[in-house]
């Protein structure tokens, strides 16, 4: 019952009654309907009911179970975790802290490259727990969440540093590497790698080092430009208005 009511088991069809509601590098966002899941479970155990016996039965069943499948929706993602991934999780199998789940679904080109795709969720100031993350298919991804979903990041998995441009353009905005406050922070210059690249695809070191200390307007070492071509992980933030 508490798989069914995070969705579990649903035909795909259900969810998504047509393709162009749901398009190719399109993110769409829902909230789950509680009479509908009840409904969902409802008919789910009235199989094999063939008397009217069968049926008080049911009902009966439905009224003490219901609440505590409710009580257990954190449960299913918990029990598919890891061992190393439930650090920190003490307490959070309890009760479900809001009456109302919320998510999305992502169908893009992301999901079947990024296998690792970090989700957070916030409402207001609070962020909420994931009930279920789930790719349905190659390029589909279902997330939903404990509570209102008001904000949303979709990040680039940072399994590691990767050095260079963040795109093809092979531009780089330069950061501030002075000891102060501004350390880290975007300035308005920009460096056009292509500059030096060679036909080889090498990288200039020392010319694009000269190239660094101009735009900065100070000498800088092997720390300082490693940093200025760390590619930071993109992101997607989305927020409801």
């Amino acid at each position: 019952m508490t798989r069914l009511k995070l969705l579990y088991e649903v035909p795909f069809s259900y969810l998504v009654t047509e393709e162009n509601v749901l398009p190719p590098e399109s993110l769409r966002f829902f909230c789950i309907d509680g009479n509908w899941t009840d409904a969902l479970v409802q008919g789910a155990l009235s199989l094999g009911r063939v008397s009217e016996q069968d049926g008080d039965f049911d009902r009966a069943v439905h009224r003490v179970s219901a609440p505590a499948a409710n009580c257990r929706l954190r449960q299913v993602r918990l029990g598919l975790m890891h061992e190393n991934h439930k650090r920190d999780t003490e307490g959070k199998e309890q009760n479900t802290a809001s009456e109302i789940q919320t998510g999305f679904l992502l169908r893009s080109a992301l999901v079947r490259q990024w296998k690792g795709l970090e989700i957070t969720g916030k409402s207001g100031d609070r962020q909420i727990e994931i009930l279920r993350m789930e790719t349905l298919a190659d390029d589909i991804l279902i997330a939903i969440f404990d509570g209102e979903l008001t904000d949303l990041v979709i990040a680039e998995p940072q399994t590691g540093l990767r050095f260079g441009s963040p795109d093809d353009i092979r531009i780089i905005q330069v950061r501030s590497v002075s000891d102060d406050d501004s350390f880290g922070k975007y300035l308005s210059d920009k460096v056009d790698l292509n500059t030096f690249t060679q036909e080889n695809g090498k990288l200039h070191v020392s010319r694009l080092a000269e190239e660094l200390e101009n735009v900065l307007g100070q000498k800088i070492g092997a720390a300082e430009w490693a940093f200025e071509l760390i590619a930071v992980a993109h992101r997607a933030e989305f927020t409801k208005k």
